[in-house]
């Protein structure tokens, strides 16, 4: 069974190395000029409706917002620290240490709401191009609008994960002629319109565009139930905590942590549905985004004349995977492994929907900025020595100090290993291609889990020319970790956290296919264990927020992880142990992170200074040094 999965990726990923016949990434993001998308006179029929709705996904890719992508999502978690090359005193090492000012431009949000406003365009101005073009219908603007609503509900999305509190925008407005002005509305608020909205378009998605490139570039029906089970997952352990909105902050003095019962006053607000309703949407929303990738696996698989087993029901979820083509027992020097099917190709079978960068016009830059460049000079950040320098011996642990286990793939895969003595771990996932074991017999990094073994001698890499890394918002094995947690948080049996357990095992296994062979003798050691240690809630969710940490190492998740992570318990002291293992003034951190506000960014003083209707979050307020401090 498993080979001719195998063989199915293979034919499938040959076609995208042969160019995508169907359609190539620069037909999809051909886009006119973007100030185009402003201008009142400008929708005139379908094909200037259809190039603003491209210039929707090309400003998504833009470096200002691909750049927020990590700051916000990875700058603050305990898989970063500051490269040598960065000031000790600057913003990064500031945010990085627990010390948010509001005057750092890493915290503005203009660019996430001018993509907001390119969606609203399209939103406002689509209808008239059914009256002014008769070759486009009601129908023809239906899916288009379920693209924008969905894009739009994804930028709003990372705001209220990353500042808890936001302007909900959906109407238009044009920088030339108004200014912005919309108070923000609470995290919970901000949750149920989100979901409003897509429960709202949800059926009115695209399926199938017909190609490859725009099925995972463009937003689909599995797009979209991705984004609600991430939501409704967000939202149920918001309302699991018992949060309520920002606290009203009326102090002057420098905020150090916990604020006191006379510094605070609260907000109260009504949840609507509970906590285990959301849950349970989640796991729902998963459900369908699997059923369509078993169905889609099937229909290849009948299409291409492939007979499995003679039946078509022999699929289970490690063959919805990209597949790893080297096992230690049977080497092989093939590129079509995991790594280069996600990372290196890009649109991958499992991908649900990943931003095309094409590499000329529009580059990652960012991840030359922020990790490591195409010449290996190292960006801003690079992983924190503790949790990438050795490796775990056994994954069967609920306190697991290093971020991957001895016989993780992902480990050299995602790290760039170059010589034995570094102390430093960029991170090479988004610049490298291919990755090869050149030495497989030896099992080095079977057998050892120091660095010194993880080089050049026995690690080879191909890196990429150009910028051109897709940056990918979703794919499967995330939903498969989205439902393995909500279960973790809904159930308390044996029976259904062993059905959790098993959408885990899938992602691990896939990059540990030696754990799992008959030839290692120590596999009961090296493969995940149920029965004796994740067999409760608590044990199945450490499981699944480690899992997630080893499968997307600097995808821009680890941060919003941690933070829902605290949201369910309605505190920060759980989530300050995992993350203070990165530092060594851990009591300082701990205390500046103490009230779970804190875990949200500052507004930007900019932003506050030009729409007099924001506040700021109330931690932050106290270290305003604009001269408007709101007291709400």
């Amino acid at each position: 069974m498993k080979n001719i999965i195998k063989n199915i990726t293979l034919c499938g990923l040959m076609a995208a190395g042969a160019g995508m016949t169907l359609a190539s990434c620069d037909d999809f993001l051909t886009i006119t000029p973007t100030n185009k998308i402003v201008e009142e006179d400008y929708w005139k029929d379908k094909n200037d409706l259809n190039s603003s709705v491209m210039a929707c996904y090309k400003r998504l890719v833009d470096n200002d917002i691909l750049a927020k992508y990590i700051y916000w999502g990875e700058e603050r978690s305990d898989n970063f620290e500051r490269s040598s090359g960065v000031s000790a005193s600057g913003p990064v090492a500031n945010i990085m240490n627990a010390n948010l000012l509001p005057t750092y431009d890493q915290f503005s949000w203009t660019a996430m709401y001018n993509a907001i406003n390119y969606c609203n365009k399209v939103l406002a101005h689509g209808p008239e191009i059914i009256e002014r073009d008769e070759s486009f219908s009601n129908n023809n603007w239906k899916p288009i609008k379920a693209e924008m609503v969905t894009l739009r509900a994804l930028c709003h999305f990372y705001l209220v994960r990353t500042f808890g509190e936001i302007p909900y925008i959906t109407e238009d407005y044009n920088n030339d002629s108004q200014e912005l002005r919309t108070a923000q509305s609470t995290q919970l608020t901000v949750l149920n319109n989100i979901i409003e909205d897509l429960e709202s378009i949800k059926d009115d998605a695209v399926v199938d565009y017909g190609n490859t490139v725009e099925n995972k570039g463009r937003i689909t029906k599995k797009a979209v139930y991705a984004l609600l089970a991430d939501v409704y997952l967000w939202r149920a352990s918001y309302k699991a905590g018992n949060n309520q909105p920002f606290t009203k902050v009326t102090v002057t003095k420098s905020y150090n942590g916990p604020l006191t019962e006379e510094e605070l006053t609260s907000r109260v607000e009504d949840y609507g549905t509970t906590a285990e309703e959301d849950y349970q949407q989640c796991i729902d929303y998963c459900d369908l985004v699997i059923d369509m990738a078993f169905k889609e696996k099937r229909d290849y698989i009948q299409k291409h004349g492939i007979n499995v087993g003679g039946t078509l029901t022999e699929l289970d979820l490690e063959d919805l995977l990209a597949q790893n083509e080297i096992t230690l027992d049977s080497y092989s020097s093939s590129p079509y492994y995991a790594h280069r099917q996600i990372f290196g190709i890009g649109n991958s079978d499992e991908s649900i929907f990943e931003l095309q960068v094409e590499g000329t016009d529009y580059t990652n830059a960012m991840v030359a900025d922020l990790f490591i460049a195409l010449n290996g000079n190292t960006g801003q950040f690079v992983g924190v020595d503790a949790a990438f320098a050795g490796a775990d011996e056994s994954p069967n642990t609920t306190t697991p100090i290093a971020v991957f286990t001895r016989t993780d793939y992902r480990r050299w895969e995602t790290i760039l290993f170059s010589e034995p003595t570094q102390n430093s771990f960029p991170i090479g996932k988004f610049i490298l291609s291919d990755v090869s074991q050149t030495n497989p017999e030896s099992r080095l990094y079977l057998t050892d889990n120091t660095k010194d073994n993880l080089t050049t001698l026995n690690i080879a890499s191909t890196r990429r020319s150009i910028l051109n890394t897709n940056w990918i918002i979703y794919r499967l094995s995330e939903v498969y970790l989205m439902k393995a947690e909500a279960m973790s948080q809904l159930y308390e049996d044996e029976e259904n956290l062993s059905k959790a357990f098993q959408y885990v095992r899938a992602v691990y296994k896939r990059s540990n296919p030696y754990a799992y062979q008959a030839s290692n003798g120590n596999a009961k050691t090296d493969s995940l264990n149920f029965k004796n240690n994740f067999n409760t809630s608590a044990s199945m969710e450490s499981l699944v927020l480690a899992e997630r940490r080893r499968e997307f190492v600097g995808e821009g998740k680890r941060w919003f992880d941690l933070v829902r992570y605290a949201l369910r318990r309605g505190n920060t002291k759980d989530m300050l142990e995992i993350l203070s293992k990165k530092y060594t003034n851990s009591k300082a951190i701990q205390a500046k992170l103490a009230d779970m506000q804190s875990l949200f960014s500052p507004v930007y003083n900019n932003e506050i200074k030009n729409n007099t209707w924001l506040y700021q979050n109330g931690v932050w307020a106290v270290n305003e040094t604009s001269s408007r401090t709101d007291d709400l």
